[in-house]
């Protein structure tokens, strides 16, 4: 990082600015954090730049205003075409995840596994007004924060399948949001592709510094 900030001053403004970023505090325990393959997520050190949203505890709060204009368009059309989403239990939502890796020529791996006693998960799905199932999502619940670790969609239905992300990952979120936790973490927002950032914002996601702490196995 030196060595390209040297070569490109202008590069440490960015960092500047990243690092003047608000930075939002979570609290994980051992256990919970061990549970998991991103349990490395977790360190003590300070992740920069996350994606971060805060969640909502009432769905006329989310949706308001011009920023969720896109959305709202987004939703009319998952509507129009009779997609619903719910949270569902871990038996529908393999069947689901089956079907709709099928559908990517892929299957599912290992992480697909039922969880084990440490980890806590909150499954959807998105179906169309037929029943197939088009969208998948899995979030990791700790307590004040959950990560989403999953949403995918099936390629073979466009654009019904791409109005069903929209409409799923706003049921997580309400779904969520209602249930007590804050905050829905998705990973570093620098790395993510042109076209998952531009998802994320028109979602309500910003980048945000994260300071964890992590606590011992027995609750405080």
């Amino acid at each position: 990082m030196l060595g390209s900030v040297a070569r490109h001053p202008a590069m440490l403004r960015v960092l500047a600015a990243i690092w003047r970023l608000p930075v939002t505090g979570l609290r994980v325990r051992q256990a919970d954090a061990d549970a998991w393959w991103f349990g490395h997520w977790f360190g003590r050190r300070r992740r920069l730049a996350w994606a971060v949203l805060d969640l909502p505890a009432a769905e006329e709060h989310y949706l308001v205003g011009r920023p969720r204009q896109a959305l709202r368009t987004n939703l009319r059309h998952a509507r129009a075409l009779g997609v619903t989403s719910s949270r569902v239990n871990y038996e529908t939502w393999f069947e689901a995840v089956s079907a709709v890796l099928r559908a990517r020529g892929d299957k599912p791996g290992p992480e697909k596994d039922r969880p084990g006693p440490e980890q806590r998960v909150a499954y959807y799905v998105a179906r169309d007004a037929d029943g197939t199932a088009l969208t998948f999502a899995g979030a990791a619940l700790f307590g004040h924060f959950a990560v989403l670790f999953d949403l995918v969609s099936r390629p073979d239905r466009q654009p019904d399948a791409s109005w069903a992300r929209y409409q799923l990952h706003t049921c997580l979120a309400l779904d969520l949001g209602r249930s007590g936790v804050e905050y829905l973490l998705v990973g570093s927002a620098l790395r993510e592709t042109p076209g998952n950032q531009y998802f994320q914002h028109l979602l309500g996601y910003r980048a945000r510094n994260l300071r964890i702490e992590v606590i011992g196995s027995r609750p405080t």
